[in-house]
C-alpha cells in the first residue's frame, strides 16, 4: 500500500516541477515505482503511475506530446481526463519494457 503522505509529497513535487519545465513520463513512472515499493508487481506500479497523473491533471497539469523545437514545448491532448488516463494505460500495456515509456507523453502546467 502506498503511503498517503509520501504520495502527496511526490504529487506536489511534480505539480511544482511542471510550472517551470516539461516533465517526461519516465520520471512519474520511476516515482510510482518507489512509492509502490521494491517488491511491487508491475500492475501496482502502473496503478500508482495513473493515480499520480490523475492528481496532476486535477491540479491543472496538461498532458500531451512534446512540441517542435520552434514552437510550443507541449502539444496538449484534447481529451477529457478519463480518456487521457485510458490512453496512457493502453500505451503502458502495449509497451512491455518500462524503459520505452518515455515516449508515452509529457506534462506541463497549463
Amino acid at each position: 500500500m502506498t503511503d498517503p503522505t509520501a504520495f502527496q509529497e511526490e504529487l506536489d513535487y511534480f505539480v511544482d516541477y511542471t510550472r517551470t519545465s516539461l516533465v517526461y513520463f519516465s520520471l512519474i513512472r520511476d516515482s510510482a515505482e518507489q512509492l509502490a515499493g521494491d517488491t511491487a508487481p508491475e500492475e501496482t506500479i502502473r496503478t500508482v503511475t495513473l493515480d499520480l497523473i490523475a492528481g496532476m491533471i486535477d491540479q491543472g497539469v496538461a498532458v500531451g506530446d512534446i512540441g517542435p523545437a520552434d514552437g510550443a514545448d507541449l502539444l496538449p491532448w484534447a481529451l477529457p481526463k478519463a480518456e487521457t488516463l485510458r490512453r496512457i494505460a493502453q500505451e503502458m500495456a502495449e509497451l512491455d519494457d518500462p524503459d520505452r515509456f518515455i515516449d508515452i507523453c509529457w506534462f506541463r502546467m497549463a
